[in-house]
């Protein structure tokens, strides 16, 4: 049912993490993944090679999803290679940093809601130019829980742009269908990915937070990849506008 083989799928922040496990996965089913990261190189090649040594097409571009230049640039560079994009996931995101509400600068703010919602429009945008013409496409954004827990004492901002997140997959799910193009969106949990060590690299944090999750545990991030992977086949075209939360019943 996930049967993928053909579809080329565009991965923003794939170098790692979520990101990297779903571009490993994809291309495992038998799609061509287009392997965006900003700044680790490193990463992104050895994620290529990785797909590439299991037998499947893959390419990384460097592109800083918050530039609309260099998402247009991305975009046609993908196009030229492999003539078409079928899948959008507008996984690239973040936290910044760590702040009380109180303490939170308007910097920070605006700098959140860049990565975590500008960045979504301007790839989205990109993407639609080609896809609308086509009739066909998805958008999968890559949300998270922290919606609709608030982040309180530590990331109030980037609660509020992951909840702006969910309401603008919800109205492009309703403005896009038009054009037969489907729009969802998956809102992770706790999972075990470079994004926490950033935050806390001297503390347990997974380890802690896993006592507020039901399953008690932390998501690996191949399980958040299979429910993209999902939404990316066409077992999933009469689902629209969901966000579909991955969180070990939190």
């Amino acid at each position: 049912m996930q049967n993928l083989l053909g579809k080329v799928i565009l991965i923003t922040g794939a170098s790692s993490g979520i990101g990297r496990a779903t571009a490993e996965l994809l291309a495992s089913k038998g799609a061509k993944i287009i392997v965006n990261y900003h700044s680790n190189e490193k990463s992104a090649v050895e994620t290529v090679q990785c797909i590439q040594k299991h037998g499947g097409e893959a390419i990384s571009i460097q592109a800083d999803v918050t530039n609309k230049e260099q998402v247009n640039a991305m975009v046609n560079q993908g196009l030229k290679l492999f003539g078409k994009i079928d899948v959008l996931i507008n996984n690239a995101g973040g936290g910044i940093r760590q702040s009380s509400f109180m303490e939170a600068s308007e910097e920070l703010w605006e700098e959140t809601y860049r990565l975590n919602i500008i960045s979504v429009l301007l790839c989205t945008q990109a993407v639609l130019k080609y896809m609308i013409p086509r009739k066909d496409g998805k958008i999968i954004n890559i949300s998270s829980t922290a919606a609709r827990i608030g982040g309180a004492g530590e990331s109030i901002h980037y609660a509020s742009s992951k909840g702006a997140l969910n309401t603008m997959t919800i109205g492009m799910a309703k403005e896009l269908i038009e054009y037969g193009i489907i729009v969802n969106g998956v809102a992770p949990g706790m999972v075990e990915t470079p994004f926490h060590e950033k935050f806390a690299p001297n503390d347990d944090r997974l380890t802690r937070m896993s006592a507020a999750i039901p399953i008690k545990r932390v998501a690996k991030p191949v399980e958040i990849a299979e429910i993209i992977a999902f939404l990316s086949s066409d077992a999933s075209n009469y689902i629209l506008g969901e966000i579909i939360n991955v969180s070990g019943g939190r």
